[in-house]
Formats: C-alpha cells, sequence, structure tokens
C-alpha cells in the first residue's frame, strides 16, 4: 500500500481548506500531557465499535508524536504495554524491541477472538521521525440475524463518519457508485490536521465478512513537511 503522491496530497489539502473551513493552524498542537485513552460506546461489532477506533487513533496517533513512555501515559484501563514481539509470535525475542503494543490480553489471537482493539507505537528512525502509529481492531458479529445488512450499513457511512470523527478529508479516489456485496474490502487514503499544527496521512482497510466479523486497520504516516525527513 502507497501514499497519494505529493502532488495529489498538496491538491487534497488546499480543497480540504475550502470544503471544511480548515487551515494548517487547525491542526492539533502537541500536548504537555497526553491524554490517557477512554472508550466512549460499547465495543459492539458496529458503528460503536467503529468509533471506539476512531477515538483511540485520535487520542494515540493524531495528538502527538510517539516518544519515549508515551505507550504508559496513553494507556486505557484494563489494558497492559507489550512488546511487538510477544503481542505478535507470544513470546519475547530477546532483542530490545522499538515497537510496543497497547493489548488488552497482551496477544493479538486472544485481541482479535475477544474484539478487543490494539494500538501499535513505534519510536522514531531516520525514515519515521515521528515514530509510527497503527490500530488494528477485529472483532465478530455481535449479532444472530440481519448481518448482511449491517455490513452494507457499516460500509455505507464509513467514510461521513470518518471524515466527521477525524476532521478527515479523502484524498485516494472514492468508488464511482456503491453495490451491495456478499463481503467488502474498503481501502482508502485520507489527511488529517494532526500535532504541530499540520496534516498527517492515513490509511484505513475495513473489512466486512458475512462470517469473519469486522476487521478495521488504521495507520497513520508522517506529516509531509515531517522533521528530519530526507529528501
Amino acid at each position: 500500500m502507497v501514499f497519494a503522491s505529493s502532488q495529489r496530497f498538496s491538491r487534497a489539502l488546499q480543497l480540504s481548506c475550502l470544503a471544511l473551513g480548515l487551515s494548517l493552524a487547525a491542526g492539533q498542537p502537541v500536548s504537555a500531557e497526553p491524554q490517557r485513552i477512554a472508550f466512549s460506546q460499547k465495543n459492539f461489532s458496529d458503528l460503536r465499535g467503529i468509533l471506539n477506533v476512531f477515538d483511540m487513533f485520535r487520542t494515540a496517533c493524531l495528538a502527538q508524536p510517539v516518544t519515549q513512555g508515551l505507550d504508559e501515559r496513553l494507556l486505557p484501563e484494563g489494558y497492559q504495554v507489550v512488546s511487538s514481539g510477544l503481542h505478535a509470535l507470544g513470546f519475547e525475542t530477546g532483542a530490545v524491541s522499538r515497537t510496543m503494543v497497547l493489548s488488552r490480553t497482551g496477544d493479538e489471537e486472544k485481541d482479535f477472538a475477544g474484539g478487543h482493539p490494539y494500538v501499535e507505537l513505534g519510536l522514531p528512525s531516520d525514515t519515521a521521525p515521528n515514530g509510527t502509529c497503527r490500530i488494528a481492531w477485529k472483532r465478530a458479529w455481535d449479532y444472530a440475524e440481519g448481518v448482511g445488512k449491517i455490513m452494507t450499513g457499516t460500509a455505507v457511512i464509513f467514510d461521513p463518519w470518518l471524515s466527521f470523527q477525524l476532521k478527515a478529508v479523502r484524498v485516494s479516489r472514492p468508488e464511482d457508485g456503491f453495490a451491495v456485496a456478499e463481503r467488502y474490502d474498503l481501502l482508502s487514503e485520507w489527511a488529517a490536521p494532526c500535532f504541530g499544527g499540520t496534516w498527517c496521512r492515513l490509511e484505513t482497510l475495513l473489512i466486512l465478512h458475512p462470517e469473519e466479523g469486522i476487521h478495521l486497520t488504521i495507520k497513520r504516516g508522517d506529516p509531509p513537511s515531517a522533521s528530519g525527513r530526507k529528501n
């Protein structure tokens, strides 16, 4: 998956200012004390769970760059901080991890099985001077009937709610139309106001499957003028 070109991204930002009345100054400033993640909705496999993911992403990924100790300051109630190796593999690799995960269970498969979203935070590097931040959530359907209608309704409202909740503007080409399907795989790229009064690039993937449930990931990219970026 590749982010939109710089030229297309710049054009999208200019259009977004006209459409939404935003400016670069409207970005969220770096907070002296990061806000702890909290969930405002019941974590069900519908719009409520999606809104929880949006809240988590805004607090963890858009409010500030990744710094040492950010994981502990963001930690939601009932969650724990584990290394990415332990979370993905089930055991420590022995290497010093530069990527930490805020996890409910400490294990990726158990998080997915329980329907708990998790945050993956990577410390800054030469290629990612503001660190990396990704939210992932997978949950089985909480409904015995009407799953097809819930899937279709969720696919229809996903983009408008993402735009509203994150003040984001889509920079990838939207679909030419909408057709009811047996499953939905929705990949999109966005620009959203973030720390430092600038804009961050977002990649989203929403999968709606009649048997496997809902799977949503959102990844933050660096602002186009990120400090330390090499030409």
